[in-house]
């Protein structure tokens, strides 16, 4: 069992209690204001996996929470990327005495080369996180490797399967999948448009694929950001990405050497202008 105790954060303003969306299997789906990130809750009759932890101690006080007001089983945690807004949070989980923490292999990688800038991502609603300064503030990196092959975990009544997808919306994203329900993390964006940042957009399309293959039709799917999805939109989301990655090629083949496209020449892409110069660098860089 894990020690419920908060930790407090002298003169911070904690978010107010979050209200849960319950899914199929004893799933849950919570989001956080700021960058109003999806958390996971799959509930076990021995463990319960939470998926991601929010963007510092901050949400994931009013994360953790939450969580307790669902089950007071054993909390295993996982993290679905590499992005401070999804793991941030891990060290406050960490100092409630959570041990087991999983994530891809180049996720994990990727959380230690671009701490600072990971830090700096969330410096506007998690100062102290971002500053490397009180309680819970430090980068806590998961110890458990998702690598190519998967990793079930029991949950006593279920087991939860954890899958390195690859290099598709950052890099070692994976999937946690239980019964009808399957979180995404950032491979798929129901609350605004993909980031392409981080993303090796090719393989981000097969990623996509690969998610409804073999799925049953009625499979729920918890994006990163925003409501919950089903297969059709996971397919859409495949194809606009797909057809964005062949514009882009065919805007690149009218560009002088050296030359970029100017933003009305972008506008042609299904995305604001940040994520469509980021697609478009993304197609040309990888």
């Amino acid at each position: 069992m894990i020690p419920f105790q908060e930790q407090r954060f002298e003169g911070a303003t904690l978010p107010a209690d979050l209200v849960w969306e319950a899914l199929p299997d004893d799933c849950w789906r919570l989001r956080s204001p700021g960058f109003e990130m999806n958390s996971g809750l799959i509930v076990g009759t021995r463990s319960s996996l939470l998926v991601d932890t929010g963007s510092g101690p901050r949400e994931a006080a009013a994360i953790h929470r939450a969580v307790r007001r669902i089950t007071d089983t054993h909390l295993i945690i996982a993290n679905t990327h590499a992005h401070g807004d999804h793991f941030l949070g891990n060290d406050y989980f960490r100092a409630q005495g959570v041990t087991d923490f999983y994530a891809g292999t180049l996720a994990i990688e990727h959380m230690e080369q671009t701490e600072s800038q990971q830090r700096e991502l969330v410096a506007s609603i998690e100062p102290e996180m971002a500053a490397g300064e009180g309680e819970c503030t430090r980068l806590h990196i998961p110890e458990h490797r998702v690598g190519s092959a998967p990793v079930r975990i029991n949950l006593g009544d279920k087991f939860v399967t954890l899958q390195q997808l690859g290099n598709a919306h950052s890099p070692g994203d994976i999937s946690v999948h239980t019964g009808r329900v399957l979180f995404a993390g950032d491979v798929i964006e129901q609350g605004g448009p993909p980031n392409f940042e981080d993303s090796i957009p090719l393989r981000w399309v097969a990623v996509l694929d690969e998610l409804v293959t073999g799925e049953a039709l009625d499979t729920v799917y918890v994006p990163g950001h925003g409501g919950t999805v089903d297969r059709d939109f996971v397919l859409h989301q495949r194809d606009q990405i797909r057809e964005a990655i062949t514009t882009c090629r065919k805007i690149a083949a009218v560009q002088k050497p050296g030359s970029e496209p100017t933003d009305h020449e972008l506008r042609v892409l299904p995305f604001g202008p940040v994520e469509s110069r980021n697609l478009y660098q993304r197609v040309h860089a990888t």
